[in-house]
């Protein structure tokens, strides 16, 4: 049994897991074999909480576990078969068991102290409590959505905050461990993209039908914001692998370009500044500057010769870009409903489910957004709501800013990417993306003191 458990806690913690979590997830995704990718996960997960005295092994299926999902099993309705959820409830509450049985045989190992006077607890508490109150004393339109969703922002930017915060250990290894990890969930996404291009996505006349563009978990949107967010992570490695790191600058590079197929102009507007970001970072810091001057010139002199060339096909098939220009898609009227649901209602906002914004969603416990951080607030959360998340952000700057790393600077600009596609679009309000923010988060705070190198000493 000692033996077993060493073995599995050495796995676990090695960047091996990850990568079987990619392909667990690349599988079942793929062959629709969502069943099997869960109770693979959640196995090891809870095998994890047995051996592991910190949850670093948790990340990994934290972060992919979603993107299991696939558009086949979505459209059927599988998921909301009886036999499913029951199934899921079981192994969801045995892992939950665990978790509480973990924090008490590693007692030792966890630090609440650490979560308690974190930078960002403050910050993040007064936003969980602004969920809560959203929609206090619209009594009118006041449902018990409201209260679920609510929960599940909790989980997602509090109790993710506490259980990475009060055992997770700071080390060396961490930081690129992490995006390791977030590297593989990019690169997940970009191959699901192209295996659904293959089978399902339509063209009309020659050009790609963005409604067509559905991969199960998220749709256009959802994919160009994910890859968007992780788009910095390729650049880090170009900028820090010594031997390799060309290949991460041309999976950088694909992965823009992805995005770019992906149609969703928000994601290409947030991505393409942060690409030219990233190119000039890599240009003038870390270990391989010159190789990636002399790769940023060309692509750039190949990027326009090739536009010009093929022009007449690329704005075919990107025909949905040129039709629809600078066309706000219905923001405004959206913007403007959530404006007005703010002056009814200033204090607490009309609530979560009082948002009338058209939106298609996939699980019935997700209301309609307003597509944009900022009035989403307002408009469901209040003025209230609107100070927390501006507080929050607050100390998210200044932690940034703590530390002048190319690590924190390369982790700056995959928030900056999250929250600015957020501006056009609901990326903040949706689930995965916030395990992603704040595992950056917290490593970002875990790491800085000790584990950071200055910026010029890269």
């Amino acid at each position: 049994m000692e033996r077993f458990k060493n073995n599995s806690n050495k796995f676990l913690n090695s960047y091996y897991f990850p990568i079987l979590v990619f392909l667990v997830a690349l599988i079942s995704h793929t062959f629709s074999i969502e069943l099997f990718g869960c109770i693979t996960l959640i196995v090891s997960a809870c095998i994890g909480l047995l051996v592991c005295n910190d949850l670093k092994f948790l990340i990994s299926p934290l972060i992919m576990f979603t993107f299991m999902f696939s558009e086949k099993s979505v459209s059927s309705g599988t998921f909301y078969s009886t036999g499913y959820i029951v199934a899921m409830i079981v192994l969801i509450v045995f892992f939950l068991g665990l978790l509480v049985a973990h924090f008490v045989i590693y007692k030792d190992s966890v630090d609440i102290g650490s979560f308690v006077k974190s930078k960002l607890f403050l910050g993040l508490l007064c936003l969980c409590i602004a969920f809560f109150l959203n929609g206090l004393f619209n009594f009118d339109q006041y449902v018990i959505g409201n209260i679920i969703f609510a929960l599940a922002m909790l989980v997602c930017y509090g109790l993710i905050f506490f259980l990475l915060s009060s055992n997770l250990t700071p080390n060396k290894e961490l930081k690129n461990y992490l995006f390791f990890i977030l590297f593989l969930t990019s690169l997940l996404v970009i191959l699901q993209f192209y295996i659904s291009f293959i089978h399902q996505f339509r063209f009309e006349n020659g050009a790609l039908v963005k409604e067509s563009i559905l991969v199960g978990w998220g749709i256009w949107n959802n994919i160009g914001g994910e890859l968007a967010f992780l788009l910095p992570i390729h650049f880090y490695f170009a900028s820090t692998v010594k031997k390799y790191g060309w290949i991460f600058y041309l999976s950088g590079v694909f992965s823009y370009l992805t995005i770019a197929l992906s149609l969703s102009r928000s994601s290409l507007l947030v991505s393409t500044a942060i690409i030219i970001a990233c190119a000039i970072i890599s240009c003038f810091a870390g270990e391989n500057k010159k190789i990636n001057r002399i790769f940023t010139g060309a692509i750039a002199i190949i990027g326009i010769i090739g536009i010009i060339a093929l022009w007449d096909k690329l704005s075919s098939v990107l025909g949905d870009y040129l039709s629809r220009g600078m066309d706000d898609n219905g923001r405004f009227e959206i913007y403007k409903k959530g404006l007005l649901n703010f002056c009814d209602n200033p204090i607490f906002g009309g609530g979560f489910f009082s948002a009338d914004a058209q939106d298609h969603q996939f699980v019935a416990f997700m209301p309609d957004r307003y597509h944009n951080t900022i009035i989403q607030m307002m408009g469901t959360c209040g003025i209230v709501g609107l100070l927390a998340y501006l507080y929050h952000r607050f100390e998210t700057v200044k932690l940034m800013l703590r530390k002048r790393s190319l690590y924190t600077l390369f982790c700056a600009l995959c928030l900056i990417a999250f929250l600015g596609t957020s501006l056009l679009d609901n990326h903040f309000f949706n689930i995965h993306p916030s395990f992603v923010y704040i595992s950056i988060l917290v490593v970002i705070e875990k790491c800085e003191k000790d584990y950071e190198k200055p910026l010029n000493a890269q």
